[in-house]
C-alpha cells in the first residue's frame, strides 16, 4: 500500500514538483476569480440609490432603457439623469455631482455592476420578451441602496436556468450564448 518509499529520488522529485505546480495554479485561479468580481458599489461616481427611485415608481426601463428591443440595457446618460434632476432633489450633494458632469459636458463614468466576459452574448430583449424578470439575474434592486451583484453569473447559473424552460433544448444550443 505504501509506495512511495520504493521510488526513485526523480520519481519523488517529479511528484513534489508536480504537486506544487498544481498547488500554485490553484492559488492563480482563486486570485483570478476574486479579483474578478465587481466592486462597483465602492467605485461608483455617485452614490445611486436605486430604492429611492423604485419608491418613486421609476421602472428599471425608465433609465436602462433599450432592454425592451435591444440586446444590451444602457447604462444612464449624464443627460438622461438631469431630465429629473434639472428639477429635482437639486439641494442633494450627489445630485450637484451629477449637475457638474452635465455643466462639465462629461460622461458620468459609471462603473459595471454586472458584466459578461467578451466571449458570451447575453441579450436582454429575448429574456424581456421570454417574461424573465429584472430580479432573476439583478436581484430585488429595487430595495438595494447601492446596486451589487446578487448571483454569479456564470454558465452554470444561466444552464439552470435554461433547463427550466419549455424550450430548453433549444436554449443548450452554444450558439445561443457564444457568437
Amino acid at each position: 500500500m505504501d509506495k512511495l518509499p520504493s521510488l526513485s529520488s526523480r520519481q519523488r522529485l517529479l511528484i513534489g514538483g508536480a504537486g506544487g505546480v498544481l498547488v500554485i495554479g490553484l492559488i492563480v485561479v482563486i486570485a483570478l476569480i476574486a479579483s474578478s468580481r465587481s466592486d462597483a458599489a465602492s467605485e461608483q461616481p455617485i452614490a445611486f440609490n436605486h430604492q429611492i427611485h423604485a419608491q418613486n415608481d421609476i421602472q428599471c426601463q425608465f433609465c436602462h432603457y433599450g432592454v425592451n428591443q435591444s440586446p444590451s440595457a444602457v447604462i444612464p446618460s449624464v443627460e438622461k439623469c438631469m431630465g429629473c434632476h434639472e428639477f429635482v432633489a437639486t439641494d442633494n450633494p450627489e445630485v450637484r455631482k451629477i449637475a457638474e458632469y452635465w455643466a462639465d459636458e462629461e460622461p458620468i463614468p459609471w462603473v459595471r455592476v454586472n458584466e459578461q466576459p467578451d466571449f458570451v452574448y447575453f441579450n436582454h430583449h429575448s429574456h424581456v420578451a421570454a417574461g424573465v424578470s429584472c430580479g432573476s439575474c439583478h436581484g430585488d434592486v429595487a430595495n438595494m441602496s447601492v446596486a451589487e451583484p446578487v448571483v454569479n453569473m456564470n454558465m452554470g447559473f444561466c444552464l439552470d436556468c435554461h433547463a427550466e424552460q419549455e424550450n430548453k433544448d433549444a436554449l443548450y444550443d452554444c450558439v445561443v450564448c457564444h457568437r
